[in-house]
């Protein structure tokens, strides 16, 4: 019974140290510093581009910062077309606008133009990255109800993570607080002070939960001094460990310590040009890599290098020691801005696309793959898969952009291809071509009485081009769609605009 007592008096004390951290200072009420966020979006059709799927409305979480900002998860406001915000102690909704927002950091900026929402709050402080098994606090308007929520929680786990909005990798904290929907955004407290942002849980698991930490809100946050969002950089390479010794000694480091195997520099990336394959990188901003890439965080942690590349904003330079053919070497690398060829999601960027003779073209992108819902990588067409993890990623002729074949709008003209769609276009006329724009002109510019597309496992398919401009006209009419293509190829075509 005594043994019952003390464990009774432990959760006690448990339960207060946990709410009264947010009453110890009168200065400081975090609670007040959180709000409810209504969203109501429409997200775009990627296999039907001119239009959206329709309204949706759904609900995430916030916190006040400085400048009279509210910082929250960039997928909370996803496709956003209207916004409001709400106080715990004020139950008057206010009309909020998108400020910023970083796909990539899956981080966004909200503002309120009527300062009467700002009364009785205090703007959130930052903390540091938390330590593992520290104890923190969630608060946030998760489903199940409509008032705050405060649940505590454990750091289990601090490491690279990809983040479900981009894929990027970025450092995030794990913990086994409760994060569910409408979470979301909102502040993680240790101490009083905020050291993560809800972000996103681990499916068919239980417990386990993502934050956002204060290294990538920070950087998030320092990004936007000049008031535009460029984003983390990458250095554009794969890499490999070193931990076989005939790797070792066929790339003559035998007499070097760690470093990481250069497989792949990926094109158009900043270390194009500067880095090769089978270069062995060593150092990064003269940090030493151990053989599987990672080097020492803090005490007892260690972190993957892309890390310190993450610490770094565009166009700063990244310091390197490589070796090649056995010398040592220092190069730099400028950070640029590098984009893969299938595009990371945007959401609120309309897609481009282009109809001739019923052919549906537009772009590959994430946002086109993650049209095919869970499981996406299961569902979606191998073809373009294969442009994320097949052959297709070495990108070996160099394109800018991929272009697709969504559909076929039927019509006279195109009897005999209905079936076709979800193709990689690969020629026009037999020419290639390496972006959406390349394309377009090619088509526009066609002097010959047909039109010769060319899919990527060398099918063509062939449309007249007599009268065409009226029969993709009528064609437009029939499926009541309101134009031919998207405003950015109006710029690009040859023809009437």
């Amino acid at each position: 019974m005594a043994n019952f007592k003390k464990c009774i008096i432990l959760l006690a004390l448990t339960v207060f140290c946990l709410t009264d951290s947010f009453s110890a200072s009168a200065e400081l009420s975090p609670r007040d510093s959180v709000v409810k966020i209504f969203v109501t979006s429409s997200r775009m059709d990627y296999f039907r581009p001119w239009q959206a799927i329709g309204n949706q409305a759904a609900s995430g979480s916030g916190c006040i910062i400085s400048g009279n900002r509210i910082i929250t998860n960039a997928h909370v406001i996803d496709s956003a077309t209207f916004i409001q915000v709400r106080k715990e102690s004020d139950p008057r909704k206010y009309t909020a606008k998108i400020e910023s927002v970083a796909n990539d950091s899956d981080l966004a900026i909200l503002s309120v133009n009527d300062p009467e929402f700002f009364k009785n709050t205090v703007p959130a402080q930052f903390g540091e990255l938390p330590f593992l098994q520290d104890s923190v606090i969630v608060i946030g308007f998760p489903e199940g109800g409509d008032k705050i929520s405060i649940t505590g929680g454990v750091v289990s786990r601090i490491e690279l993570v990809p983040y479900s909005k981009s894929g990027k990798k970025l450092i995030a904290v794990q913990i086994d607080a409760a994060i569910n929907p409408g979470n979301s955004g909102g502040p993680v407290y240790q101490n009083g002070k905020v050291v993560g942002i809800a972000m996103q849980v681990m499916n068919n698991s239980q417990n386990i939960g993502y934050i956002i930490p204060t290294p990538v809100i920070n950087h998030f946050l320092e990004d936007l001094n000049d008031k535009h969002y460029d984003g983390f950089p990458s250095l554009g390479v794969e890499a490999r460990n070193t931990e076989n010794k005939s790797l070792r000694d066929f790339y003559q480091l035998e007499k070097i310590d760690g470093g990481v195997l250069v497989t792949r520099v990926l094109q158009y990336s900043p270390a194009e040009k500067i880095l090769r394959e089978g270069d062995t990188i060593v150092e990064v901003e003269n940090v030493p890599l151990a053989v599987d890439g990672t080097y020492e965080f803090r005490k007892n942690e260690r972190l993957f290098f892309t890390h310190i590349i993450n610490s770094k904003y565009m166009g700063e330079s990244l310091q390197l020691k490589i070796v090649r053919n056995g010398n040592p070497t220092d190069v730099s690398v400028q950070l640029t801005e590098y984009t893969n060829l299938v595009p990371p999601p945007q959401h609120f960027v309309r897609p481009p696309y282009y109809i001739y003779g019923g052919l549906i073209f537009s772009v590959l992108s994430a946002d086109l793959l993650k049209s095919w819902g869970q499981s996406w990588w299961e569902k979606a067409p191998v073809p373009f898969l294969n442009y994320l993890v097949g052959t297709g990623i070495l990108n070996e002729k160099g394109k800018r952009e991929v272009v697709v074949l969504l559909d076929v709008l039927p019509d006279d003209i195109n009897v005999g291809y209905l079936d076709f769609g979800n193709e990689v276009i690969s020629k026009v006329n037999g020419k290639e071509f390496g972006s959406f724009e390349e394309f377009i002109k090619l088509v526009e510019s066609n002097p010959s009485q047909y039109c010769v597309f060319e899919t990527e496992q060398k099918v063509p398919i062939i449309i007249s081009t007599d009268n065409i401009d009226q029969i993709t006209k009528e064609i437009l009419n029939r499926n009541n769609i309101p134009a031919q293509f998207s405003a950015d190829v109006a710029s690009w075509r040859i023809g009437p605009q």
